[in-house]
């Protein structure tokens, strides 16, 4: 699904979803209104029982709104068949969950090239596909591991490995660091964050605010509607598919110069400790960093390595005037 940064691929219309009647009716959404950009990153928050889950599984088709219309990429849902919306769900929405929802009895390779069974992939071409996306979330090494093997974090993460195996364009994520600690949600928001620099449109539920500074926009949910509504990025600066703004960066020999894969303007180029940043409206010439212990740590021993020098220096002139004196007196 091409898309770019302006177009509206959900939009959501006095959407209303209502549980139980009479005394017991309750409403988890109530004339909810929402239009949401090609690689926008959208975190939702807001008190439990407030409809952040509905819409969710109302927005990634696992749900039907009671009354309202749900357009995407402009066409109305109600009109599109079962089959269809089963096929959109398996190749463009990957779903992500704070409880994981792996297969226990698969290992993780299987676990991760699991949707694509339903895009009738050969299991050699599946296996191939997995085993590529766990390399890079650094889970080649385990993906014959079950999941009960793997720690939290391993786990989400091969859940998202799972969700993008089918290059989704739009993302859905309920409480993906609900169940981990302070550096696996680190870890898993920074692998989000590389996703959405992709072009991936990101709807994210979660109770930390913390993660707000992942977003472009925040929306803040109460009772079914929409509280507040802040975005933090323009629409015009947007990522979208096909943008080459993303530097993958890797480990360089000192020994030669070595090009940086870039976008068309810009290229990095390594050498010894010396970085080149090459671009057609900026260029300049920066030393990397070192740490401030390192250069200390050099510091000290350049110090220890001088004054040892010296003596030795002072002690073999010592010794060569003894030798001269005494060779006089004989």
């Amino acid at each position: 699904m091409s898309k770019t940064s302006n177009e509206t691929i959900i939009e959501l219309k006095a959407v209303t979803k209502r549980y139980g009647f009479g005394d017991a009716e309750s409403f988890a959404l109530h004339n909810f209104d929402l239009e949401v950009k090609c690689g926008e990153f959208i975190i939702i928050m807001g008190p439990s029982g407030c409809g952040k889950t509905t819409l969710l599984n109302i927005i990634g088709l696992l749900d039907k709104p009671t009354s309202g219309e749900y357009l995407l990429n402009g066409k109305k849902v109600d009109r599109i068949s079962s089959r269809k919306k089963a096929r959109f769900r398996a190749k463009e929405i990957g779903f992500i969950f704070q409880n994981f929802n792996l297969i226990p009895n698969l290992s993780v390779i299987e676990n991760v090239s699991l949707p694509l069974i339903y895009s009738g992939h050969h299991k050699i071409r599946r296996l191939k596909k997995a085993d590529d996306i766990l390399e890079h979330f650094h889970l080649r090494e385990r993906e014959y591991y079950m999941p009960h093997q793997l720690s939290g974090g391993q786990q989400q993460r091969v859940a998202i490995a799972r969700s993008l195996i089918s290059d989704p364009s739009i993302i859905l994520a309920d409480e993906p660091t609900g169940n981990l600690d302070s550096r696996s949600s680190h870890i898993i928001m920074e692998e989000l964050r590389d996703i959405h620099a992709q072009g991936n449109t990101i709807i994210m539920v979660t109770h930390n605010p913390s993660l707000t500074t992942y977003a472009t926009r925040v929306i803040n949910m109460l009772d079914g509607e929409i509280d507040t509504d802040i975005k933090t990025v323009d629409d015009s600066e947007l990522p979208h598919p096909g943008d080459p703004e993303k530097i993958s960066v890797r480990i360089l020999s000192k020994k030669q110069p070595v090009e940086l894969g870039a976008d068309s303007n810009t290229k990095a180029v390594f050498s010894g400790e010396r970085a080149t940043i090459e671009n057609e409206k900026l260029a300049k010439e920066e030393p990397i960093e070192e740490t401030e212990e390192k250069t200390k740590q050099d510091k000290k021993s350049k110090k220890k390595f001088n004054l040892a020098e010296k003596k030795i220096k002072k002690k073999a002139e010592k010794d060569k005037q003894k030798s001269n004196t005494e060779n006089k007196e004989l």
